[in-house]
């Protein structure tokens, strides 16, 4: 018996790691903006100046068939601090959420979550402090 364990264990340790099931779901476009502007991001950047009082995370959205949904997940200094479910009713289709980050300088994350928890994109940026003179 030890000599069949012995024998099974190289193919256990050097066995392939499982396959992750991949999305049917891509983001093919993602852009935090101050603003959304005829389905398009208005001011794009990864850096906002303290007086901005919102911002958006718009994505374009592609392979969905039929109705499906993703989420945008809102981030501040690491922790989640807002979950927007938001409908994807075509392919492509593009959808966004916004966030009001006024008198909240540091880093901001945002991420798009299929329906069941997969990473499908993320951006940062920040808010930059008010100026002290």
């Amino acid at each position: 018996m030890k000599i069949v364990l012995a024998m099974a264990l190289p193919a256990l340790l050097f066995a392939p790691p499982p396959a992750v099931e991949v999305s049917p779901l891509r983001v093919t476009e993602m852009a935090v903006c101050r603003e959304i502007v005829d389905r398009g991001c208005d001011s794009e950047g990864r850096t906002f100046g303290p007086d901005v009082e919102n911002v958006a995370f718009l994505t374009k959205v592609e392979g969905a068939t039929g109705e499906a949904f993703v989420h945008h997940v809102w981030s501040f200094e690491g922790k989640e601090i807002r979950r927007v479910r938001l409908p994807v009713k075509a392919s492509p289709y593009r959808t966004w959420s916004a966030k009001r980050v006024k008198d909240q300088p540091g880093r901001w994350r945002v991420e798009v979550l299929d329906p069941i928890g997969r990473s499908l994109g993320v951006l940062d940026f920040t808010v930059q402090p008010p100026r002290i003179e």
